[in-house]
């Protein structure tokens, strides 16, 4: 019963951790697909907002099944739907920043 909650919960520890790495310590190594010769923006910039995404996708998968639990199914609808459109606002966003400079 618990071990759902407890999976997701470890997940979301490892997920958020990985944006602190990438936030914080400045690996941007761990971004996919991300080559450090190619990217013409600034990497401080990157890799502030990039970390930053992570840690909340990292947050809301700690929170996802308590919301689904006791709020209802619907949650994981708008917990992935928030997912998918920030990633989208966060690509344009990095692509636009990286066409400029």
């Amino acid at each position: 019963m618990y071990l759902p909650f407890i999976l997701c919960i470890c997940v979301g520890l490892v997920i958020a951790y990985l944006g602190y790495l990438i936030r914080v310590k400045k690996k941007l190594y761990l971004i996919a697909g991300y080559q450090d010769d190619a990217y013409k923006g600034d990497k401080e910039k990157l890799a502030k907002i990039f970390g930053l995404y992570i840690m909340i996708v990292g947050v809301m998968t700690m929170i996802l099944p308590f919301a689904l639990e006791y709020i209802g199914l619907y949650t994981g609808t708008v917990f992935g739907g928030l997912i998918a459109v920030s990633a989208i606002v966060l690509s344009v966003y990095v692509m636009r920043n990286q066409m400029r400079s």
